[in-house]
């Protein structure tokens, strides 16, 4: 239930939020697309990526939800785990490295999955209170975002809209000059790993 209950107050909290600047391409090449745009109140930009995969949404969301594959294929992340799964709503811990003299983000996500016939979406929040902080890395305070997972001919067009407060007072220009590399090389390994499988 508090699952449940933190996924909805971030998607409302996404569906609310202030993005004060129109969406900016800074990747497009191999049939994945990464835009970015500034949020009202904050010195880090969100972004949108955009891919097709040679994969049914219910197989990309097995994929998704496989937490423990993280470090494989997510850019950067030196450690993810399950926490907890109730039905449609579940979350994970992730850590991800960052290039010193910057300290590790870790995060725990939260996740309420909504189904529309075979198309469906995520809601990802942030529970930062569910673990106690690690000495050795920052914990992520606030973050919202969501997939969408939409059945197209011969796969799934995903879309991928998120921002995050990485804490810390780091620089918005050191942030948003390596925003794109997450959704990027993310997509791309999605693309790569059904490719594999066909």
């Amino acid at each position: 239930m508090l699952v449940h209950v933190l996924a909805l107050l971030f998607s409302i909290t996404w569906a609310g939020s202030a993005l004060s600047a129109e969406w900016e391409t800074q990747f497009d090449e191999g049939g994945v697309r990464v835009d970015t745009r500034d949020v009202d109140e904050s010195a880090y930009q969100a972004f949108r990526a955009q891919a097709v995969v040679a994969a049914s949404p219910e197989a990309v969301l097995a994929r998704l939800r496989d937490t423990e594959s993280y470090p494989d294929w997510f850019p950067n992340t030196i450690e993810a785990r399950r926490l907890e799964a109730q039905g449609d709503s579940w979350s994970h811990y992730v850590r991800t490295d960052a290039p010193w003299p910057v300290k590790d983000r870790d995060a725990i996500y939260t996740q309420r999955l909504e189904r529309d016939g075979e198309n469906l979406r995520i809601i990802v929040g942030v529970s930062p209170d569910a673990l106690p902080e690690s000495k050795d890395a920052v914990r992520i305070q606030a973050a919202a975002g969501r997939w969408e997972l939409v059945a197209s001919d011969g796969g799934t067009s995903i879309h991928w809209e998120f921002h995050a407060e990485p804490g810390g007072n780091l620089p918005g220009s050191l942030v948003n000059a390596r925003v794109i590399g997450t959704p990027k090389g993310a997509l791309q390994a999605l693309q790569a790993h059904f490719a594999n499988r066909r």
